[in-house]
C-alpha cells in the first residue's frame, strides 16, 4: 500500500492497526439488501499522486480501487486471482508468456474506449526510465525494460518489446524469465490502463484522473481535504450502490473528532481508538484480518547500523507486548517479515523478535556498541504514535545504555518521494509499515529488501538474497513459498528492519450506512459495496 511507498496510509493514528487474527465483530459486513443511491463519506490520507502508475502508497490505492477495474481481482476465500477487467489470461508452458484478453465494451470516463492498446501505452509509459515513475520496477520483467532503463545515456527506444498488441482486446506480454507471481500482480495498480487523455497532459490528468471503474471523479482533486466520486454511469462491470463517494481527507485525531459529531460515516480504527469503539460503536465495528505489517526501518547507509549485530540487539532490547498493552492495544507482536494471513508465513521464525535483555546485551557488545544518539523517527501530530516510540526509545536506553531522542517530522514530508525516507537522509529508525500490493509472500519481500526494490530505503543489499528470491520467482506457486521462505531467513538473520506488529482492517460506521467490507485479499474498502441506508435512487438495486 500500500506502502505510501506502497506503506501505510498515514493520517489516522495507526489507523489499520487490530489483531490480524481475529474478528470480534461483523456489525459492518452486513450483506442487507440495498437499493443505489445516496452519499456517503470515508475517511482517507492525502495521495502522492493520483495517476496509478506513480503512486505507492495506500491513500492513493484506496482512490484507484473506485477510479479503476483492475485486470484481475482475488478470490475471497483462496486469494487466487480471478478475472476482472481481463476476460482470459493464458500463460505458455514455459512460464515466458502471456495471452491477455480483455473484456470488450468497456469505456474510460471520457467515453473513450478501454483497449490492449491502453494498457500497453501505460505500461510502456510507466517502464520508460526518464519519466521516473515510481512504478517502474514493476515492469522489470517484462522483456525489454533494460533497454528503457540504461545505466547511463537516453534509452533508444520506448517501447518494451516483450509487450504486443494483437487486436482491439488482446495482447501478450514476454517476459525475461519465469515469474510464478506475475499474475498476481496484474491485481496491482501499476498495471492500470490509461486513456489517451493522460498523454496529452499528465500533470492535468493527475488532478482529476480518468479511469475505467466503477466511480468517476467528481471535480478535480482537493488536496488535503478531499476527493469525490460519482457513480460512471456507462460502468460495463457491476455498478457501485452509491451515487456519490466523498474520500475525505484527513490527518491526526481529526477524522475520528468528525465521525463522533455526525460528519463522517465510516472510517478507520487504531489502538488510540479501539477500545472505545468496542464499547460504543460494537454494533458497527468490523475488525477483519489484514495483510499489513509495521516495522522500524533501520538507515544501513549510515555507520552506526551497518552490523547485524546491533541491529539484531536493537529488537531483542524491545518489549513489544508491554507497549502494545499500554498504548498500541490493537496490536499483535510480529514474528515474521509478513503477517499471518500470507502464506507462507512462519509463526516464530523471528528470533530477534523476542524480548530477551540479556541476549541483547551480548549482540550490542559482539557488535561493537552504539556510539553517539539514536535519533527514533515517526510522523508528527500522532499522540498515540509518539507515546509508543518515546516507550520504545526508553526501553533502549533502559535496555541498552543508549542515548535517545524523538524526531517527530511533518506527515506530507515523511512518506513524499523528496522526503528523508526515500531520498535516505534518515540518521536513525523510523516507523514504517507495508501493505500488500497482490496476496503473495514474494510481496513482502523483494520490494522492500530487493537489490531493485522499489521500496528497498533502508539500503539493504545481499546477492545471495537477490539469488534466492530470482530462483522462488522462476518456481511454481507451491514450489516457491520454501525458497522465498529461505530468503526470509537470511533477513531474518541480517535484519534490515526490525519487525513490530501485525495489524488488521478495523473500521467502524454511522447508520447512514451498511454492507462496510474490505476489498478480498487488500487492505481496501470496497467503495461499490457500501450502501446507504435508505437510498432512493432511481436504479434498481445493483446484482
Amino acid at each position: 500500500m500500500r506502502g505510501s511507498l506502497r506503506v501505510l496510509a498515514v493520517g489516522l493514528s495507526l489507523a489499520f492497526v487490530a489483531a490480524a487474527c481475529s474478528s470480534n465483530s461483523s456489525g459492518g459486513a452486513s450483506e442487507s439488501p440495498g437499493q443505489q443511491g445516496g452519499t456517503y463519506s470515508f475517511y482517507n490520507g492525502e495521495p502522492n499522486h493520483l495517476i496509478p502508475q506513480n503512486d505507492y502508497e495506500s491513500a492513493g490505492t484506496q482512490a484507484f480501487q473506485g477510479l479503476w477495474t483492475r485486470l484481475v481481482d482475488f478470490d475471497p476465500t483462496t486469494y487466487k486471482p480471478v478475472p476482472a477487467q481481463a476476460d482470459s489470461i493464458t500463460q505458455s508452458s514455459d512460464g515466458l508468456t502471456y495471452d491477455i484478453t480483455i473484456k470488450s465494451g468497456w469505456t474510460f470516463h471520457d467515453g473513450t474506449p478501454v483497449t490492449a492498446q491502453s494498457y500497453v501505452d501505460a505500461w510502456n509509459y510507466a517502464a520508460y526510465g526518464p519519466n521516473a515513475y515510481i512504478l517502474n520496477f514493476f515492469f522489470d520483467k517484462i522483456e525489454g525494460y533494460d533497454a528503457l532503463n540504461p545505466s547511463s545515456g537516453t534509452p533508444k527506444t520506448k517501447e518494451l518489446s516483450g509487450l504486443k498488441v494483437n487486436g482491439d482486446n488482446e495482447f501478450t506480454v514476454t517476459l525475461t524469465h519465469p515469474f510464478s507471481q506475475f499474475e498476481y500482480t496484474l491485481g496491482f495498480d501499476a498495471f492500470d490502463p490509461l486513456p489517451k487523455a493522460f498523454f496529452d497532459d499528465p500533470k492535468g490528468f493527475d488532478e482529476q484522473p480518468i479511469g475505467d471503474g466503477p466511480y468517476m471523479m467528481d471535480g478535480k482533486w482537493q488536496h488535503d481535504q478531499t476527493i469525490n466520486l460519482q457513480r460512471y454511469p456507462d460502468y460495463a462491470g457491476t455498478p457501485g450502490f452509491a451515487d456519490k463517494v466523498e474520500l475525505r481527507i484527513y490527518q491526526g485525531d481529526a477524522a475520528w473528532l468528525d465521525f463522533q459529531a455526525g460528519n463522517l460515516d465510516v472510517t478507520l480504527v487504531g489502538s488510540d481508538h479501539l477500545t472505545e469503539a468496542r464499547k460504543s460503536y460494537s454494533d458497527t465495528l468490523s475488525e477483519e484480518p489484514g495483510a499489513s505489517l509495521l516495522y522500524l526501518n533501520l538507515p544501513l547507509y549510515q555507520p552506526q547500523y551497518q552490523n547485524k549485530e546491533v541491529r539484531q540487539a536493537l529488537s531483542l532490547a524491545i518489549d513489544r507486548q508491554a507497549v502494545m498493552n499500554a498504548i498500541l492495544v490493537a496490536e499483535t507482536p510480529a514474528d515474521d517479515f509478513m503477517p499471518p494471513p500470507v502464506t507462507g508465513y512462519r509463526q516464530g521464525a523471528c528470533q530477534y523478535c523476542q524480548f530477551n535483555v540479556d541476549l541483547a546485551k551480548q549482540k550490542l557488545q559482539e557488535g561493537g556498541g552504539f556510539n553517539g544518539t539514536l535519533t527514533l523517527n515517526f510522523y508528527a501530530d500522532d499522540t498515540t504514535l509518539e507515546q509508543a516510540m518515546e516507550a520504545v526509545a526508553n526501553q533502549w536506553h533502559d535496555n541498552l545504555g543508549i542515548t535517545t531522542k524523538l524526531n517527530a517530522i511533518p506527515q506530507n514530508t515523511y512518506f513524499s518521494g523528496s522526503g528523508p525516507i526515500y531520498t535516505k537522509k534518515m540518521t536513525g529508525p523510523w516507523w514504517d509499515g507495508w501493505t500488500e500490493d497482490y496476496p503473495s509472500i514474494q510481496d513482502f519481500l523483494e520490494p522492500i529488501y530487493g537489490a531493485n526494490g522499489g521500496y528497498n530505503t533502508s539500503g539493504y543489499l545481499n546477492k545471495t538474497f537477490d539469488q534466492t528470491l530470482d530462483t522462488g520467482n522462476q518456481q511454481s506457486l507451491e514450489a516457491s513459498i520454501p525458497t522465498y521462505q529461505q530468503a526470509d531467513d537470511m533477513i531474518l538473520e541480517d535484519m534490515p528492519a526490525i519487525p513490530w506488529g501485525t495489524i488488521g482492517f478495523n473500521t467502524v460506521h454511522d447508520d447512514n450506512v451498511t454492507n462496510v467490507v474490505k476489498v478480498p485479499g487488500l487492505d481496501e474498502l470496497d467503495l461499490s459495496k457500501v450502501q446507504v441506508v435508505g437510498a432512493s435512487g432511481a436504479s434498481a438495486a445493483a446484482s
